[in-house]
């Protein structure tokens, strides 16, 4: 019994809100139970039913407008049975009568489940009907019920619109959480890239370096420190991925390392040096004094260059300038020959241009006379909660 009473409520309340449409569960059910108030009362009123055929057809109509409520999606049809079941009501008048509230609640449903024009349609009707009774049908206070009908479909449209603004509301915040989202798989993907491109390229730089040191000039010590270097860079690929991936696991917006500082920058050139890339580099100003955000775009950047020096690059020669200053600017070149630009479509271009972007500097690039230029110009302090930091 008690499994069947659960099944039931469980039931019921399925399509109490199957009848609300996309409204919260208790609007449908404080207007089905009004009705079914306001239709006991004007049952009661009529007693003792000296129009009992009007009685039963309202009643009848009153109870199928119940059960389509609850068995088919919300419909205008509805509508009409209520029209009709009030109006089987008002042809057995009674003083104080309490049927025209159901015009009064149709009115309020239509304006708030149905479009402008329908609603309007709806509340036209259910005032018609009552001036029609109030003239010809001995309606008492006819101007009262349809100032009710009139307020029944002002509650039922604010209600619609509050609605919409909430659900304006609710599309805003998915976006806004979609956006943060895209943004945040953005983030790690440049993360990654720049992390492996970067070792790879070192990597493959050291193992060709150990080839040729074993294959032409039988050096072992030159190969032993060139795969040492190699596996250095591995281990520190692996470390950083690491990192990356707990970021994913922890539900942490940040890395917990310490972003790379103008220490790093010179080790990564080292790297490359040590790799068989001849790095020039030239430093004007405070590096230590950049925020962490710069330094990290300073490091990244730098980092992706130098890794499309490796793949693009047939001179294995670039330099590397920075200017610290207002701004700091950033400045890689190489050679590269072919006579028309590095192709685009890879990632690397973009992510950098974000990094830039997200600091509220620039990024571009450019090929004139045989030389590929990187440059991007960063603010040397950013933003935070309207500090300067």
């Amino acid at each position: 019994m008690t499994s069947f009473t659960a099944d039931l409520g469980a039931e019921l309340r399925r399509r109490v809100e199957r009848a609300g449409g996309d409204y919260p569960p208790l609007y449908p059910a404080v207007i089905l139970s009004a009705s079914v108030v306001v239709t006991a009362v004007a049952v009661a009123q009529r007693y003792p039913f000296d129009h009992l055929g009007w009685v039963i057809a309202g009643l009848v109509l009153a109870c199928l407008t119940l059960v389509l409520d609850l068995s088919v999606p919300p419909s205008t049809y509805v509508c009409f049975t209520v029209l009709a079941s009030t109006l089987c009501f008002l042809m057995a008048p009674v003083p104080n009568d309490a049927a025209p509230l159901q015009l009064t609640l149709t009115a309020a449903i239509g304006a708030a489940m149905y479009s402008l024009r329908t609603g309007i349609r709806v509340a036209v009707v259910c005032v018609a009907l009552v001036v029609a009774f109030g003239i010809f049908g001995g309606l008492e206070s006819p101007a009262l019920y349809a100032l009710g009908v009139a307020c029944g479909w002002l509650i039922g449209y604010m209600v619609l619109i509050q609605k919409r603004l909430s659900d304006n509301r609710a599309r805003v915040l998915r976006e806004r959480a979609d956006r943060a989202a895209s943004d945040e798989r953005r983030r790690i993907a440049r993360e990654i890239h720049d992390v492996i491109a970067h070792s790879l390229s070192i990597t493959m730089l050291n193992v060709t370096g150990a080839r040729r040191a074993l294959e032409q000039d039988r050096d072992v010590d030159d190969a032993i420190d060139a795969l040492t270097d190699a596996e250095r860079q591995g281990r520190q690929a692996m470390s950083e991925i690491r990192n990356i991936v707990h970021v994913l696991g922890a539900n942490e917006t940040q890395p917990p390392t310490t972003p790379p500082s103008d220490r790093d920058l010179a080790a990564l050139i080292d790297d490359y040096r040590k790799a068989g890339i001849h790095v020039s580099h030239r430093v004007d100003g405070d590096l230590a004094a950049l925020p962490d955000p710069v330094s990290a775009a300073l490091y990244r950047i730098t980092q992706e260059s130098l890794a499309n020096v490796v793949k693009h690059s047939t001179a294995n020669r670039a330099t590397v300038s920075v200017t610290v200053g207002d701004s700091v600017e950033i400045t890689i070149e190489n050679p590269h020959f072919g006579g028309r630009a590095r192709d685009r479509d890879g990632a690397g271009i973009d992510g950098m241009t974000q990094r830039a972007a997200l600091l509220g500097g620039t990024f571009e690039t450019c090929h004139d006379n045989g030389t590929w230029t990187v440059r991007a110009t960063l603010p040397a302090r950013v933003m935070t909660d309207g500090i300067g930091v």
